[in-house]
């Protein structure tokens, strides 16, 4: 599975209206089209209200590589 790097989150995040919780956040992406390894990292996201997209960058969990 192929999952999305910081670069690739931040060019849907800096569009996210925040403060916003993680289910704000999922559906804000979803909307503003986000791809579909996107989306699955942003269902690692803690739940949790987020202020900025940096808080939820560093919420993630670091990908793992094979």
């Amino acid at each position: 599975m192929v999952l999305a790097d910081r670069a690739d989150m931040l060019r849907v995040l800096c569009h996210v209206r925040f403060p916003a919780t993680k289910r704000e956040i999922v559906q804000q992406c979803a909307e503003l089209g986000a791809g579909p390894e996107q989306m699955d990292r942003l269902d690692e996201l803690p739940e949790g209200t987020y202020v900025e997209a940096d808080t939820v960058l560093q919420a993630l969990p670091h990908p793992m590589h094979d």
